[in-house]
């Protein structure tokens, strides 16, 4: 059984991260916001008549060590590469491989890669909350209610268009088993704007 809960979802936030000029443009970093600390976002997704929009009126910055994804993100290299911090990626609260348990599917991020929009009907990028290591830490919300999403640098003006799916934190027993029934968190149609 599962319920759905859109109340537990408070909205976007866009931050505008200071890049020291070490890239072109500006960049973004651009949050879900939960009621409750502790609640759990599973993914950012589409489907039919709920698309994933992300574009630019400029294109984003993408490094060359970098990615689509946060998990192409080496720490090591930002050690040596300064404004690799400043790429454009998705993620589920990560920001570097490190114990990143985030993966995408059906989303095809060339276009992406290359400067472009992130556009997809049926894709999503996702992180289980019972993953090993650090999977149940990343997908929870923590004090702040907060869990980081994206990151975007462009001298553009971005407009976004996503849905988010996760769960009401009560849903999980102290090991990270699913206490039924599950109550879920679905926002759709969510928009936010960076300039």
């Amino acid at each position: 059984m599962s319920l759905s809960l859109n109340a537990q979802f408070v909205k976007l936030e866009v931050d505008n991260i200071d890049n020291g000029g070490v890239v072109p443009g500006k960049t973004y970093r651009i949050y879900a916001v939960y009621e409750t600390a502790g609640d759990i976002i599973d993914a950012v997704y589409a489907k039919k008549d709920f698309p994933i929009k992300i574009h630019s009126t400029k294109p984003f910055f993408q490094h060359p060590r970098g990615g689509a994804l946060s998990t192409d993100i080496q720490r090591f290299d930002l050690s040596v590469y300064p404004e690799l911090a400043f790429d454009s990626w998705v993620t589920i609260a990560l920001e570097d491989n490190y114990i990143n348990k985030m993966n995408s599917v059906s989303i095809d991020f060339d276009n992406f890669e290359l400067g472009g929009s992130i556009q997809s009907e049926n894709g999503a990028w996702y992180a289980f909350p019972g993953a090993t290591e650090g999977g149940a830490r990343q997908t929870i919300s923590g004090s702040s209610k907060r869990i980081l999403i994206m990151q975007l640098t462009t001298e553009g003006v971005v407009t976004g268009l996503i849905n988010i799916h996760g769960r009401h934190k009560e849903n999980f027993d102290e090991y990270g088993a699913l206490i039924p029934p599950t109550i879920e968190i679905d926002a759709m149609s969510l928009t936010f704007e960076c300039q």
